[in-house]
């Protein structure tokens, strides 16, 4: 039962804790939020229900993602990952605008009232659960470089950050008795979401234009080319689909190596990129030595 309620694989297990945990915080937010009139509570609440959308995506691309290449899809199922980040981007915004133009009209119009002791225990609960889930999705990101979790656990992080801003807004709406605060703290809340789509959608377009992988990783692949004794290497071209990293290069090796032997160095250097990343798809070309190229657009 545990077993299918949360799976063994770790993006698609940290996906679906997202998915019943956001079930839970909506709930909570909505409910709350109607009972106390506080359109910064019930705006988190609706966010919460973008999250809950964008978490049900992400658990779908992981495990579509995760898929092996077969005959229609030689490359794979990762692009799938990087459309979920897309729509979660998108899913951000909506909720943004949303809950923009619901503080403005809840400025121009404002209530008389506002349950804030509710609204803060409320808030108090989905920040404390909040922050476990960015821990842990966070580091699942980390350890699969899944884009999809990756934009989850940055999605989480904002969750965290709203909680505070809606607790310090109900809180100000205590002490002073001046409810605008409300509306204004919704509507920064809203403005932070547009930002947080912005930067997910930005980090979504450099994968489908196959952005090569960081400054860092490609130094450790150098360092395991030339680890192995290989004259050089040029033409290196390095994409992320999905959690699957595709790196191509062309070996040079002396031009009176045997075949054999150059094939078992290219097996050894495949073995200690795919030791650093494990699935990593690696292509080599072996080449005699001084057939470079004049300049090399791979470096």
């Amino acid at each position: 039962m545990t077993e299918r309620l949360l799976p063994a694989d770790p993006a698609s297990r940290a996906a679906s804790f997202s998915v019943y945990m956001n079930v839970g915080l909506m709930a909570l937010k909505v409910s709350v939020g109607l009972i106390a009139g506080s359109v910064a509570v019930l705006s988190d609440g609706i966010d919460s229900g973008t999250d809950l959308i964008a978490a049900t995506i992400a658990l779908i691309s992981v495990r579509v993602g995760a898929r092996p290449a077969d005959e229609t899809h030689p490359y794979g199922y990762g692009r799938v990952e990087t459309m979920a980040a897309g729509a979660q981007a998108v899913l951000i915004a909506g909720g943004g605008v949303f809950i923009v133009t619901t503080s403005v009209l809840r400025l121009l119009n404002p209530p008389d009232h506002i349950g804030h002791d509710l609204g803060l225990v409320a808030m108090l609960i989905a920040a404390a659960v909040n922050v476990v889930l960015v821990q842990y999705t966070g580091r699942v990101a980390r350890e699969t470089k899944s884009p999809a979790i990756a934009s989850e656990a940055r999605h989480l992080w904002t969750n965290v950050v709203q909680a505070g801003a809606v607790m310090l807004g109900l809180a100000l709406v205590a002490i002073t008795n001046e409810v605008a605060f409300d509306a204004i703290v919704a509507l920064g809340l809203g403005l932070y979401l547009l930002w947080t789509a912005g930067h997910i959608l930005r980090s979504t377009i450099g994968d489908v234009l196959d952005t090569r992988l960081s400054r860092e990783e490609i130094d450790q692949i150098s360092a395991a080319i030339l680890a192995e004794g290989a004259d050089g290497y040029h033409l290196l071209r390095t994409r992320r689909s999905g959690q699957t990293r595709h790196i191509d290069f062309h070996l040079t090796l002396p031009g009176e190596m045997t075949v054999d032997d150059s094939h078992a160095l290219s097996d050894r250097i495949e073995a200690r990129i795919e030791a650093l990343w494990p699935g990593t798809v690696v292509t080599v070309h072996v080449e005699p030595t001084g057939t470079e190229p004049a300049s090399d657009p791979g470096l």
